[in-house]
């Protein structure tokens, strides 16, 4: 019983590690496509806001994935805001 139990205890911790390696890479991630996004003229990110969006209408895209794809047109279009001069 204490063997399974240390061993129960030992994925945890393991698992508990993955995930703070995991948001660590999103958030680094996170970091590098609002640095490029900054980089962007208005033009370029219209247009980049043009191609998510053709793929999140793709009707041959899981519906998943579509989620997936407007997640990240919107948080596109919030770093967008914030590196968009007013």
């Amino acid at each position: 019983m204490n063997t399974l139990l240390s061993q129960l205890l030992i994925k945890l911790a393991q698992k508990e590690a993955d995930e703070k390696r995991l948001q660590t890479r999103v958030a680094s991630l996170e970091m590098l496509v609002s640095a490029v996004i900054s980089t962007l003229d208005d033009h370029k990110l219209i247009k980049l806001k043009g191609e998510i969006d053709l793929l999140v209408r793709r009707e041959t895209m899981p519906v998943d994935e579509r989620d997936d794809v407007y997640l990240l047109l919107k948080n596109i279009s919030g770093m967008a805001s914030i590196h968009s001069p007013e």
